[in-house]
């Protein structure tokens, strides 16, 4: 580890004089934040001491040096104090031992009296300190680090770059808003295992674990739903989970590998009710966290204004992408299909040139990167999933819905599969699917169908990326600037 030799001499320096430069305790009488509250009741603007033997903590961003006196400023969850340093009131030992030990990213604990200075800024005269935390690095430049810094050192960054506190601050008032909705809504919040012998709810490729006490390999969960479906068939009707997901899939601007899940199931209800509850969930969320509903986003170099007062669009997925191709896509052989493929150097799910999954694939290259507005893109071909009732007027196809908003996709929906000889017949397929090259095919769940045969009422459910709902909320372009951690890799950390 590279510590700075300056300060590590300082740390010797006071261990030799008995200091212990992280004592394991002060106490304060303020937070910096209480001080300004408490201030502002007060209004009084005095250039006079007016409150007395006022006591708070923070770390040093700033020390100014103004002959035998200093200003210094400290900052504490978010806010920010200015201290006014002087031998006056210190001494002259004590005030020189103040301005050579203490340096800028020091936690310090302080007691003193409170005034206005000549230019108006409110602050601390010091008559006491104490040394809480010598840092051992010097706090960088913010305006130099690299956004890969930034994200493998995350802490440097909350503490140095206000913008990504208060991403993280709407972040965690975002999924509380979305809790406490769900919580009136007559949902009950519940937990699902994220260890799991047979991965499912999805369509994507695992990480791989060995239990040594069964010696079995289990697996990360890639979803929440087939354990709150379980759920369901116990008896509680209406269920929420918010947690964390894992895919071994790319990492890019709109993915990690490593994200936040908001599932929910709701029986006796299909999906058309639950595209009406997530539509009134993401706008309430928005009008409760961001006092806004118009979020202002950039997409490819334009700038858009996306309004979620106004109803949510709704389309089909075929007339999505025959709107974009130009034609009917019902009329368009396979051959085409594949040769449409060809042009844009696309494959399907699988390499599996069925039907279905060559729509799908067409779907989001041709269609779904474009769609700005909130857009619910209805009613799926039956191959692309296998838990997804079937459309109960459109032979061929399920009764699926998925929100795409700002080019990314935030929301996936089903009127839910709950006949289990249906179901054991679909993961049956997804078997041979699997032997036939598809990595991403869905694994046969027995405990799942068996769970399933003893009778589940019509439900419907969907999944929520909290991630990327965030991203949209608060209009930023990656993925990692709202992860509080994102997954990066581990030999730029060691580098640092």
């Amino acid at each position: 580890m590279k510590w700075d030799e300056e300060r590590l001499k300082i740390l010797e320096e006071l261990r030799s004089k008995g200091i212990n430069p992280y004592p394991p305790k002060f106490d304060f009488t303020h937070t910096i934040k209480q001080i300004r509250d408490e201030v502002n009741k007060l209004n009084k603007k005095s250039h006079e001491p007016f409150m007395h033997n006022v006591s708070t903590v923070g770390r040093i961003g700033n020390i100014r040096r103004h002959g035998k006196a200093a200003f210094i400023d400290i900052f504490d969850e978010g806010e920010r104090l200015q201290l006014y340093a002087r031998v006056n009131e210190l001494g002259e030992e004590k005030y020189n031992e103040f301005i050579h030990i203490i340096g800028r990213g020091d936690i310090i604990g302080v007691k003193g009296d409170l005034f206005y200075t000549m230019k108006g800024e409110l602050t601390l005269r010091i008559n006491d300190y104490a040394l809480l935390s010598k840092a051992l690095i010097e706090p960088p430049d913010w305006s130099k680090l690299s956004p890969e810094f930034r994200y493998a050192h995350r802490y440097v960054d909350f503490l140095y770059n206000a913008n990504a506190r208060e991403l993280m601050i709407t972040r965690f008032n975002i999924i509380q808003q979305i809790r406490t909705y769900l919580y009136n809504q007559g949902f009950i919040e519940v937990e699902t295992p994220i260890l799991q012998p047979v991965y499912g709810g999805a369509l994507a490729k695992p990480f791989k674990s060995h239990v040594n006490a069964l010696n079995e390999d289990w697996y990360l969960r890639i979803s929440l739903e087939l354990y709150l479906k379980r759920y369901i068939v116990g008896g509680f009707n209406k269920v929420f989970e918010v947690g964390k997901v894992f895919r071994n899939e790319d990492i890019d601007v709109t993915h990690n590998p490593e994200y936040t899940l908001l599932e929910l199931y709701w029986a006796y209800a299909d999906y058309k009710d639950i595209m009406n509850l997530t539509e009134n969930l993401i706008r309430e969320v928005a009008k409760k966290a961001l006092k806004e509903p118009k979020i202002k986003k950039v997409i490819n170099g334009k700038e858009y204004e996306i309004d979620l007062e106004k109803p949510f669009n709704k389309i089909t997925m075929f007339d999505a992408l025959s709107n974009a191709i130009g034609k009917n896509i019902e009329s368009v052989s396979d051959d085409e299909l594949k040769r449409m493929l060809d042009e844009i150097n696309q494959k399907p799910r699988g390499n599996l040139y069925i039907r279905g999954f060559m729509i799908e694939k067409l779907f989001d290259k041709l269609v779904a990167d474009n769609i700005v507005e909130p857009t619910f893109i209805l009613d799926y071909p039956i191959e692309t999933t296998p838990l997804c009732k079937p459309h109960r007027n459109k032979p061929g196809l399920v009764e699926r819905f998925e929100l795409y908003a700002a080019g990314m996709e935030l929301a996936n929906a089903y009127s839910e599969l709950n006949d289990p000889i249906l179901q054991d017949e679909l993961f049956k397929k997804e078997m041979e699917m699997m032997k036939r090259g598809d990595e991403e095919a869905h694994p046969y769940d027995f405990d799942f169908v068996r769970a399933l045969s003893y009778g589940m009422p019509p439900t419907g459910g969907v999944g929520i990326g909290i991630d990327r709902v965030v991203m949209l909320l608060t209009g930023v372009y990656s993925i990692k600037e709202i992860i509080p951690y994102p997954m990066i890799s581990y030999k730029l950390v060691e580098e640092e």
